[in-house]
């Protein structure tokens, strides 16, 4: 969920008696695997990111990183700032020493059109032209089961932004038999719990599991050292679905979660295979890890009496209270509720892409160039933890 409030500082030396408040609610949920009515995965509790210590929500694709740790990013934040923008304000918003961030919003070219079609709502309007009742009654009738916020005691404006999107297998990968190594950058390890293609005497299913995966693009352990395990690579999970497609790479980290896609771009248009090279075949070993969070996010850099909106007008010198936002996501077996000279293994070799490294996530329409989610796991805060065995 997310809200701005909006408070009013003083105007040429007075106070102004009245007070406004802009209420802004983001709301994502992404269910990265739901198979079927038998199956009922472990609700996860929402957790402030104030509570982690290696994981951030950010507003942008082009926000900056830290320098380690995991990043979260879906476009519902922006779909709700972009109608705040467009059908409140009518022009870019400028916000007091949140200059960058305000700037990097307005200009992102992430809109309502990468969000897959009926997944979503977003209204935004003056609270005194009934926007609170036009929210209620429309997300009634779309999203019956969604309890919308109250919405009390709010004036000024209200935006709102909902999504609901669900990305199904079309064959569930099997549990993975052992716990996963996961080390993340600064070298500790997690044991923890994945899926991936069927390792038994299943001959048929491996191969259904095996065919609805496409690899992107992949470079092998060093020539001579004996590893087989892929160091770098790209999966599309769900290649054999034409609307939706969930990416999963094991790439470098970049300076910002954009530079990052812009990176795998880059190896997955420059690598040449051989044409089975793109397919993953029965014997070649698959192991993700299970990640599943439920994070509510306060943006601090949006918000605080220091943050006053400079757009002439009725909300000007009105400063920004409260920005949040509420991200709900499991990828598992079912599937997800977002160089150059590489030595490629030769096709006779079993190829082992297990994803026990620090790794980024990528949710998309495939008609679409921009995402709707993304993150990039760099901690066990978001993974899927083997209690018995937790962590070293």
């Amino acid at each position: 969920m997310s809200c701005l409030r909006l408070f009013d500082l003083p105007v040429t030396g007075l106070w102004r008696r009245r007070y406004g408040i802009g209420l802004l609610v983001v709301m994502a949920g992404l269910l990265a695997g739901c198979e079927r009515p038998s199956y009922h995965p472990a609700e996860v509790p929402p957790i402030s990111t104030r509570e982690l210590t290696a994981t951030e929500v950010v507003p942008t694709l082009d926000t900056p990183l830290a320098k380690s740790g995991s990043a979260v990013w879906c476009a519902t934040f922006q779909v709700a700032w972009n109608h705040l923008r467009d059908d409140v304000f009518r022009e870019p918003l400028k916000v007091a020493n949140a200059e960058d961030v305000a700037d990097r919003l307005n200009r992102s070219p992430v809109s309502s059109d990468v969000l897959p079609a009926g997944t979503h709502y977003a209204a935004a309007g003056r609270h005194r032209d009934g926007v609170v009742e036009k929210i209620r009654r429309e997300m009634a009738e779309r999203f019956p089961s969604v309890r919308v916020p109250d919405f009390q005691g709010t004036a000024g404006f209200v935006t709102y932004s909902y999504l609901e999107s669900v990305v199904r297998f079309t064959t569930p990968f099997s549990n993975t038999r052992k716990p996963i190594r996961f080390r993340d950058s600064s070298g500790k390890t997690y044991h923890v719990a994945g899926f991936g293609v069927y390792q038994g005497g299943d001959f048929e299913l491996a191969a259904k599991q095996a065919a609805q995966v496409e690899v992107l693009f992949v470079e092998s352990g060093k020539e001579g050292s004996g590893d087989k395990a892929m160091q770098s690579f790209a999966l599309d999970l769900t290649a054999d679905q034409s609307s939706q497609q969930v990416l999963l790479a094991m790439i470098p980290r970049a300076g910002s979660l954009q530079e990052t896609l812009d990176e795998l771009d880059r190896r997955i248009s420059e690598w040449k295979p051989r044409e089975y090279e793109r397919k993953l075949r029965v014997f070649d070993t698959l192991a993700i890890p299970n990640v599943v969070f439920h994070l509510e996010h306060r943006f601090a850099e949006l918000q605080g009496k220091d943050k006053a909106i400079l757009n002439p007008g009725e909300f000007e010198g009105l400063f920004i209270m409260q920005a949040q936002q509420s991200i709900r996501f499991r990828l598992d077996r079912s599937g997800a509720v977002v160089v150059s000279d590489s030595n490629v293994a030769a096709s006779a070799i079993p190829r082992l892409f297990v994803v026990n490294r620090p790794f980024l996530i990528v949710i998309r329409k495939r008609s679409e160039k921009h995402p709707y989610f993304v993150a990039w796991v760099d901690s066990g805060e978001l993974l899927e933890t083997v209690a018995s065995r937790g962590s070293e």
